[in-house]
């Protein structure tokens, strides 16, 4: 049909040209009244269409404008420097630069910066950073050693043999020592379960901020820009304090504290893209004659005059738009963790005096909250435990199997932090490893866990020296030296053997070999010898008269139970002979040589937290032996013995409460296995092992304090009451002898050192210089 134009005119005047169809060349009304539905139905589509692009022009922009507001402005780096618990500092500096509403896109950080930085980035506000740094008990972080309730029964046992703390590898014939003086396996584990939220991230630019940590390669002295990986092994790595922590491997390479190399990182943060750098040196100047002291003093001088350069020249590359900000420390010290609160107030008062520099980069309220959204994380406190899987690192074989049975965690449970560092620390407490990681993988509403256990790289045969010596100021005196070898992992069970020389008085070597019956170690067999020479003193009142001496062997085999980490009991059969002959002055002695054969149970249960100076737990101890002649004794006998002891510490004072006894039952005990009492807290006032008898009993209330500390170790005040006596025959409670002392303690690498004088109520009075451990 052909069509025509019609011009039409609408309500407001406007006309406009539509085609319709023409009939018989007749146009009617209805074709009018159609053309107009059709052009104002266009119309309000066209008005529609109006609309709607003028709303979206009026939200489109503001979206553009603040992407573009965040793409235009200055990308703000921050750096944070190195200086052991001088970077509490960076805790205070955060704290304004969030008051002031200053967002941070990109952090670089060295030794503590990088533990701060690593936190920061990973979502974790100042406050909390804070809160978790300052809650730390950074003494027993530091002491490397999980609480020693939870360490292996066997480990505890050395404590009691005079041994020094300091534990040396003997591997291919040479002695090797560890890679650092501090024990770094609670420092590790503290920083892997703060930074458990970020357990997935593995690239940290995809951190809610981009991060850097700086560490130096040992073996080549080059600097190292850890950017992937796991969060808290690049923290951890970036302040590994030469010859104080061991280094860390990442990534193949032994890495070690950064402030070697760069100790303030600004071109490491320009380099990730920052535009203006907010740099933090928590370095302070240089100690002047006066103030250098001793030795660690004059070394603590000289690490601060090799970071000074690179410091010096990083600081000089900052331009007129950067801001940076060293805090006045005062005499906060690189080791004074436990002052991070007063080293955060610090670093704010610095903060606020650069705040007219700083309000320079603030950005809009509404910008900073979706910073902050950006930013924030949770901490995780807990884990639901997907599936939990033991690898161990190393050469010596040990079984993942015995590993895993030390764990008291399962797959399925919920378990919080606090559980996870103590598992940790019971395998580390097995005395086998140089470190015991925990490695979580998101899965589903849980996580799948590694417990990575590596084997210390100077074992698995281990060697340790002690010495014990003791004084009376009054001409006498002996000493005791001791060398202890240990060979663990003998086979896939973990049996060890376990020799031990004694030089001086007593002298001997003991020698056995321990032989777990299970995986989880619950039974062993332990056959052992040994041969040993002693001394004994014979006194009349208070004059030593005579001396005699008992050497002689013994051989024997136990088997027992060992229930954890809380204590141990046997039973076993022994065989031994001894010959007694007089050194000095004249004693009648009623055999020559003896023979002694017998059944001994044994049963100690140790929870103590210290040997030396314990401050909680308890100690309990019981030996029973059985002499007879179907086994080879020449004297029917039966003797036991045993101990308790309780230690409770109210604020600074520790009390410590024991009661020891022993006694024959029936036959009378042979001159060579009689009891003693006597010396510094065993009836103080005596000569030690002045009383020898049938029967004793001792009761002890001690109690001291902490007066002093230093880098070597702890001093102590204190003093005791004690009461008891030995008797010829049975208990005799109506017979006491009352006494007390008073000490300093000194808690050396080699044991407690003790300068004390006792006094008793029967006018006996001693001074004592003591090496080796009395409770």
């Amino acid at each position: 049909m052909p069509y025509k134009s019609l011009e039409i005119e609408d309500n407001e005047g406007h006309s406009g040209q539509f085609g319709v169809r023409d009939r018989n060349r007749t146009t009617g009304r209805s074709e009018e009244v159609k053309a107009m539905i059709i052009m104002n139905f266009g119309r309000a589509i066209l008005w529609c269409l109006i609309l709607i692009v003028a709303l979206g022009s009026a939200v489109v922009p503001d979206a553009v404008s603040a992407e573009e507001e965040t793409k235009n402005r200055p990308k703000i780096g921050l750096v944070l420097g190195g200086g052991g618990a001088k970077g509490a500092a960076h805790i205070g500096v955060l704290q304004v630069l969030e008051e002031l509403r200053i967002p941070v896109d990109y952090i670089a950080g060295t030794s503590m910066g990088a533990i701060v930085g690593a936190l920061y980035a990973s979502g974790l506000s100042p406050e909390k950073i804070e809160a978790v740094l300052t809650a730390v008990d950074w003494d027993d972080i530091f002491s490397g050693d999980p609480d020693r309730q939870d360490i292996d029964f066997r480990r505890k046992k050395e404590d009691y043999q005079i041994l020094s703390r300091l534990t040396l590898g003997l591997k291919d014939g040479k002695i090797q020592m560890p890679k650092g003086l501090v024990k770094d396996q609670k420092v590790n584990v503290l920083f892997e379960t703060l930074m458990l939220h970020a357990a997935e991230i593995d690239d940290f630019d995809r951190l809610p901020i981009p991060y850097r940590a700086v560490a130096a390669d040992l073996e080549t002295g080059e600097m190292v820009v850890l950017k992937n990986g796991r969060l808290a092994d690049a923290a951890r790595a970036s302040m590994s304090v030469p010859g104080a922590f061991p280094p860390v491997e990442v990534n193949g390479r032994l890495l070690i504290d950064g402030g070697i190399v760069r100790n303030v990182p600004v071109d490491i943060a320009r380099e990730m893209g920052a535009d203006i750098i907010i740099a933090i040196d928590v370095g302070k100047p240089l100690r002047t004659r006066e103030e250098i002291g001793g030795a660690l003093s004059v070394l603590g001088q000289m690490l601060d005059i090799m970071l000074k350069k690179n410091v010096e020249e990083q600081i000089a590359s900052l331009g007129p738009d950067d801001v940076y900000i060293n805090p006045e420390l005062g005499d906060l010290d690189s080791g004074d963790f436990t002052r991070a609160v007063e080293g955060a107030r610090m670093g704010e008062k610095a903060a606020r005096e650069h705040i007219k520099s700083l309000k320079r980069y603030a950005v809009p309220e509404s910008e900073y909250e979706a910073f902050l959204g950006r930013q924030r994380r949770d901490r995780v406190t807990e884990v639901k435990i997907a599936s939990l899987q033991v690898e161990v690192e190393g050469e010596s074989g040990i079984s993942p199997e015995v590993v895993k049975s030390r764990l008291t965690m399962e797959e399925g449970e919920t378990v919080d932090i606090e559980e996870l560092e103590k598992n940790a620390g019971y395998v580390y407490g097995t005395g086998d490893f140089e470190r015991v990681d925990l490695l979580m993988k998101g899965q589903g509403d849980g996580y799948d866990l590694v417990m990575k256990a590596k084997e210390k790289s100077w074992g698995p045969n281990y060697l340790r020296f002690g010495m014990a010596l003791e004084s009376d100021f009054e001409g006498w005196s002996r000493y005791n030296l001791l060398v202890d070898y240990t060979r663990r992992w003998i086979n896939h069970l973990g049996a060890e053997w376990k020799t031990r020389v004694d030089i001086g008085s007593p002298s001997g070597i003991y020698s056995e070999f321990y032989q777990p019956l299970r995986k989880d170690r619950l039974f062993f067999i332990s056959p052992y010898a040994q041969w040993e020479q002693r001394p004994v003193d014979v006194f009349e009142d208070n004059d030593r008269v005579a001396q005699y001496r008992v050497s002689g062997y013994e051989l024997g085999i136990d088997l027992g139970i060992q229930p954890e980490m809380y204590g141990e009991a046997r039973v076993g059969l022994l065989y031994g002979s001894y010959k007694a002959s007089t050194r000095i002055g004249h004693f009648a002695l009623p055999d020559d040589r003896v023979e002694r054969g017998g059944i001994v149970i044994r049963g100690g249960i140790d929870q103590l937290d210290n040997v030396n100076f314990p401050n909680k737990g308890y100690y309990a101890r019981i030996e029973a032996l059985a002499a007879l002649e179907s086994l080879g004794t020449d004297i029917n006998y039966n003797k036991v013995e045993g101990a308790v002891l309780g230690v409770f510490t109210f604020k600074k004072q520790t009390v410590l409460l024991s009661v020891e006894a022993a006694s024959h039952i029936g036959r009378d005990l042979p001159f060579y296995d009689q009891v003693e009492l006597g010396g510094f807290l065993s009836l103080s006032g005596f000569r030690q092992d002045q009383l020898r008898g049938q029967s004793m009993a001792i009761g002890r209330l001690v109690t001291y304090h902490k007066i002093g500390e230093s880098f070597f170790g702890d001093l102590y005040l204190g003093g005791s009451l004690e009461s008891g006596n030995v008797w010829q025959e049975d208990f005799d409670f109506d017979d006491l002898v009352y006494a007390g002392s008073i000490f300093l303690g000194y808690d050396t690498i080699l044991g407690p050192l003790y300068l004390g004088l006792g006094l008793n109520d029967e006018d006996r009075a001693a001074g004592y210089l003591y090496l080796g451990r009395t409770f």
